[in-house]
Protein backbone atom coordinates (compact mmCIF):
# COMPACT_ATOMS: atom_id res chain seq x y z
CA UNK A 1 0.00 0.00 0.00
CA UNK A 2 1.11 3.51 -0.75
CA UNK A 3 0.16 6.78 0.94
CA UNK A 4 0.14 10.02 -1.04
CA UNK A 5 0.80 13.41 0.56
CA UNK A 6 0.87 16.91 -0.86
CA UNK A 7 4.50 17.91 -1.51
CA UNK A 8 3.75 21.49 -0.46
CA UNK A 9 2.03 21.07 2.93
CA UNK A 10 2.34 17.29 3.56
CA UNK A 11 -1.45 16.86 3.91
CA UNK A 12 -2.74 13.29 3.50
CA UNK A 13 -4.33 12.87 0.07
CA UNK A 14 -4.96 9.15 -0.44
CA UNK A 15 -4.03 5.58 0.40
CA UNK A 16 -4.14 3.04 -2.40
CA UNK A 17 -3.14 -0.47 -3.39
CA UNK A 18 -0.10 -0.27 -5.60
CA UNK A 19 3.65 0.15 -5.84
CA UNK A 20 6.30 1.66 -8.08
CA UNK A 21 6.01 4.84 -10.10
CA UNK A 22 2.78 6.76 -9.82
CA UNK A 23 1.87 8.17 -13.22
CA UNK A 24 -1.82 7.24 -13.00
CA UNK A 25 -3.76 6.99 -9.75
CA UNK A 26 -6.55 4.53 -10.59
CA UNK A 27 -9.70 5.32 -8.63
CA UNK A 28 -10.64 1.65 -8.28
CA UNK A 29 -7.46 1.07 -6.22
CA UNK A 30 -8.03 3.95 -3.76
CA UNK A 31 -8.72 2.75 -0.21
CA UNK A 32 -8.98 6.09 1.62
CA UNK A 33 -10.59 8.59 1.60
CA UNK A 34 -13.90 7.06 0.58
CA UNK A 35 -14.95 10.34 -1.07
CA UNK A 36 -12.11 9.91 -3.56
CA UNK A 37 -12.79 6.18 -4.07
CA UNK A 38 -16.47 6.90 -4.82
CA UNK A 39 -15.52 9.13 -7.77
CA UNK A 40 -14.91 5.98 -9.84
CA UNK A 41 -18.60 5.99 -10.78
CA UNK A 42 -18.26 9.34 -12.61
CA UNK A 43 -17.23 9.87 -16.21
CA UNK A 44 -13.87 11.43 -17.11
CA UNK A 45 -15.68 14.61 -18.18
CA UNK A 46 -17.37 14.97 -14.76
CA UNK A 47 -14.28 14.13 -12.70
CA UNK A 48 -12.90 17.21 -10.89
CA UNK A 49 -9.20 18.07 -10.75
CA UNK A 50 -7.33 16.43 -7.87
CA UNK A 51 -6.22 19.27 -5.60
CA UNK A 52 -4.91 19.45 -2.04
CA UNK A 53 -7.77 20.45 0.24
CA UNK A 54 -5.35 22.37 2.52
CA UNK A 55 -3.20 24.48 0.18
CA UNK A 56 -5.04 24.12 -3.14
CA UNK A 57 -2.07 22.73 -5.07
CA UNK A 58 -3.02 20.86 -8.27
CA UNK A 59 -2.02 17.19 -7.90
CA UNK A 60 -3.68 15.46 -10.85
CA UNK A 61 -6.03 15.78 -13.79
CA UNK A 62 -8.73 13.35 -14.99
CA UNK A 63 -7.52 10.57 -17.28
CA UNK A 64 -8.28 7.05 -18.47
CA UNK A 65 -5.99 4.27 -19.59
CA UNK A 66 -6.27 2.29 -22.85
CA UNK A 67 -9.08 0.10 -21.52
CA UNK A 68 -11.04 2.97 -19.99
CA UNK A 69 -10.12 2.70 -16.29
CA UNK A 70 -10.76 6.05 -14.63
CA UNK A 71 -7.70 7.64 -13.05
CA UNK A 72 -5.87 10.83 -12.23
CA UNK A 73 -2.73 11.63 -14.21
CA UNK A 74 -0.49 12.81 -11.41
CA UNK A 75 1.56 16.01 -11.72
CA UNK A 76 5.24 15.18 -11.15
CA UNK A 77 6.69 16.89 -8.08
CA UNK A 78 3.29 17.86 -6.64
CA UNK A 79 3.03 14.89 -4.30
CA UNK A 80 5.07 12.60 -2.07
CA UNK A 81 4.46 8.92 -1.65
CA UNK A 82 5.53 6.48 1.00
CA UNK A 83 5.00 2.81 1.60
CA UNK A 84 2.61 1.82 4.37
CA UNK A 85 3.18 -1.36 6.35
CA UNK A 86 0.18 -2.90 8.03
CA UNK A 87 0.53 -2.56 11.78
CA UNK A 88 1.32 -5.81 13.51
CA UNK A 89 1.27 -6.37 17.23
CA UNK A 90 4.33 -8.41 18.15
CA UNK A 91 3.92 -11.34 20.47
CA UNK A 92 5.79 -11.04 23.78
CA UNK A 93 7.27 -14.44 22.92
CA UNK A 94 8.66 -13.36 19.55
CA UNK A 95 12.40 -13.54 19.17
CA UNK A 96 13.85 -10.71 17.05
CA UNK A 97 16.93 -12.39 15.60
Amino acid sequence: MIEIQCAECKTFIARYKGSGELDLLFLDTVIKPTVLAELKSLSKENLPLLVCHECGRKLGKPATNKIGRLAYKMVKGSFRKKGVIKAMTPSPHTSWR
